[in-house]
């Protein structure tokens, strides 16, 4: 199974999970690029709390609504 946390922590060259919140701009745009699918939603719903503080379903939401 895929890991959000650790591929995303690859993609951008962070070098602590801790540190994803602080690059949230980064993160989205990387988000935008991945296949979500790939990833369970629990996963995802726990990313997009830590990473951005929201529920998943907003962050979808938006990621849907600049495409």
């Amino acid at each position: 199974m895929k890991d959000i946390f650790t591929d995303m922590q690859a993609k951008i060259g962070c070098p602590y999970l801790s540190d994803l919140p602080y690059y949230k701009r980064t993160v989205w745009f990387e988000m935008k690029r991945l296949c979500l699918s790939d990833y369970p939603k629990k996963q995802l719903e726990d990313f997009s709390r830590y990473v951005f503080g929201v529920p998943y379903a907003v962050i979808q939401e938006a990621l849907t609504r600049e495409e």
